[in-house]
């Protein structure tokens, strides 16, 4: 995945997206864009053009970033912030085998008069394995024993944008080295991020 995703940073060097190998291609074929991190020996090509795989290049504009909309817990941020890790039991979980558990669960919630969608925020949800989500069930965490290993916090928006995305390690040391955060909370697959 990570041959065909391409980071995009603006002129001021502050990364902006992930774009297709084919958009980056062509941005430095119409050179609008600067190659910042070259694949030595490796090539796009065309039948009459042959660009330098890249897996960063710089574009010669400066990019607004927009405001985010709403707080909707986005799964691939929630998963990133715990590093794929079960909250209750600390297992190391994979896209496949992760879920969400509610701390509070939204049973709970319904019997306040509250709506069950109160529940779903950043601050009650927390990845966890099904074994783990299973045993909790719609019991609070004092009533089974089982207490978050971290505190459930609402992800700054740089987290928003980025954690969970990256795929290739030169890209997440680009991202996390400009907005200063953890690298392992940017990887999209959480197994093999050297």
């Amino acid at each position: 995945m990570s041959a065909t995703r391409v980071l995009q940073v603006d002129v001021s060097g502050r990364p902006i997206g992930l774009i297709p190998w084919y958009r980056a291609a062509t941005l430095l074929w119409q050179e609008r864009a600067t190659p910042l991190e070259v694949v030595e020996g490796e090539f796009w090509t065309s039948p009459s053009v042959s660009i330098q795989k890249t897996r960063i290049i710089q574009t010669h504009d400066y990019v607004k970033l927009r405001p985010l909309k709403d707080s909707q817990v986005i799964k691939r941020v929630l998963f990133a912030r715990d590093l794929y890790k079960c909250q209750y039991c600390e297992k190391q979980l994979t896209r496949s085998t992760v879920t969400i558990d509610h701390v509070k669960p939204r049973a709970a919630f319904l019997r306040e008069g509250r709506p069950s969608s109160d529940a779903h925020t950043y601050t009650n949800c927390v990845t966890c394995c099904s074994k783990c989500n299973t045993k909790k069930g719609d019991r609070l965490p004092y009533e089974c024993g089982m207490l978050p290993v971290n505190d459930p916090k609402i992800p700054t928006y740089i987290q928003v944008l980025w954690a969970g995305k990256l795929y290739c390690p030169i890209q997440a040391d680009y991202v996390s080295q400009y907005f200063k955060i953890d690298k392992d909370t940017l990887f999209a697959n959480p197994v093999n991020r050297s």
